[in-house]
């Protein structure tokens, strides 16, 4: 039997039932064991015993709970309920809780390997697990997984009408993934969600949750930032959600409480992408720095762009015109402004080529 240690980012669920729920392994990247498993490595809805601290169970430890593994596209979550009718379930469960807050929690898990192999992974040796048989889940001190964490520590008081603050409920903790500087389309990368998702799978994508919503339902979601569930941190998308926080026209208000948690996540994001990450504003009519004013005329854009797709969709449905004249010529303008903005940056040969592509695209048709 194997033990593998996964660092766990610890987050607050449900106090009076002792409900947690963690993600103890992500696939397709190579842990600090050397080791990749593989999507399919776990059974899903698997049941596994809990174990007390730093997998004293297989000591002779009473065991602290029960679970069922559930796996995603990206990763295996364990949903445990902690036997808050003991003494020494109650008190695994708030050693729990307590590391959450300051972020300290980390988890491991027992198994045995039943399919296995060997080969390269970014030009490393490594073993592929293929198959595991999960025995036990565990809180312990080291960790040695990637991006993996507690989603769910919740106390009733969490719920609609609840007093907690904790970033299961309001902001989601900064986590690691890679990151792209590709187009950020927003309005096809949440139309292609659904519209009730598991939480992992949801927290993967945004940065914040209403604290009286559903954690399941994408609609009490906001600030998305991820090419799709578990997919890259997208730059753009980091710096228009900070441009957001900083009160940028069109963007997604948030409660000034969650601000700075916000602002972690996405800050994370474009740290370890080496971008320059912008300031914070201690409120949002503060002066901007000029790339400031650009991320805020970027969160603009991006908000005229999806409201005009809208539009355009509503009409059409509707049977009339694609478009006002009014609201074409204003669009066309816009187009102008941005087009002499681009041309700010081209070299000359940028622009002459840019000049030729159009003089093609005008000419393709007439034979000229």
């Amino acid at each position: 039997m194997d033990k593998k240690s996964v660092r766990a980012g610890m987050q607050i669920k449900d106090a009076a039932k002792g409900e947690v729920t963690a993600v103890f392994s992500t696939f397709d990247v190579k842990d600090k064991d050397g080791d990749v498993t593989l999507p399919g490595a776990f059974q899903d809805g698997a049941e596994v015993v809990v174990s007390a601290y730093g997998h004293t169970s297989w000591g002779g430890a009473l065991p602290v709970g029960k679970g069922v593994i559930r796996t995603t596209k990206s990763e295996a979550v364990a949903d445990m309920q902690f036997f808050m009718d003991t003494q020494h379930g109650r008190d695994s469960f708030f050693t729990v809780r307590e590391l959450a807050k300051s972020g300290l929690g980390e988890w491991s898990y027992g198994f045995d390997i039943v399919e296995a192999d060997h080969g390269t992974f970014d030009g490393e040796e490594v073993r592929y697990l293929k198959a595991l048989k999960v025995h036990e889940v565990s809180p312990v001190m080291v960790g040695a997984g990637v991006n993996t964490r507690t989603l769910g520590v919740k106390s009733q008081k969490d719920g609609p009408g609840g007093g907690s603050s904790t970033p299961y409920r309001s902001a989601i903790r900064p986590h690691e993934t890679a990151a792209t500087a590709l187009p950020w389309d927003e309005m096809k990368t949440v139309n292609e969600l659904p519209s009730t998702a598991p939480v992992s799978d949801l927290r993967s994508v945004y940065a914040w949750v209403d604290p009286s919503g559903d954690p399941e339902s994408k609609s009490d979601y906001r600030i998305p930032h991820h090419m799709g569930i578990g997919g890259e941190a997208n730059v753009r998308a980091c710096l228009a959600g900070i441009a957001s926080l900083n009160g940028a026209p069109g963007g997604v208000s948030i409660p000034e409480a969650d601000r700075r948690g916000v602002y972690n996540h996405l800050a994370s994001h474009l740290n370890d992408a080496g971008r320059e990450v912008p300031e914070l504003r201690s409120s949002p009519g503060d002066t901007l720095k000029f790339a400031d004013e650009l991320a805020a005329g970027l969160v603009t854009v991006s908000a005229l762009k999806q409201r005009a797709r809208a539009v355009l969709a509503l009409r059409v449905a509707k049977g009339r015109a694609p478009l006002s004249a009014a609201a074409s010529d204003l669009l066309e303008w816009i187009h102008d402004e941005l087009r002499d903005l681009t041309a700010l940056i081209d070299t000359p040969q940028e622009d002459a080529a840019r000049e030729y592509v159009r003089f093609l695209a005008r000419n393709r048709h007439t034979g000229d």
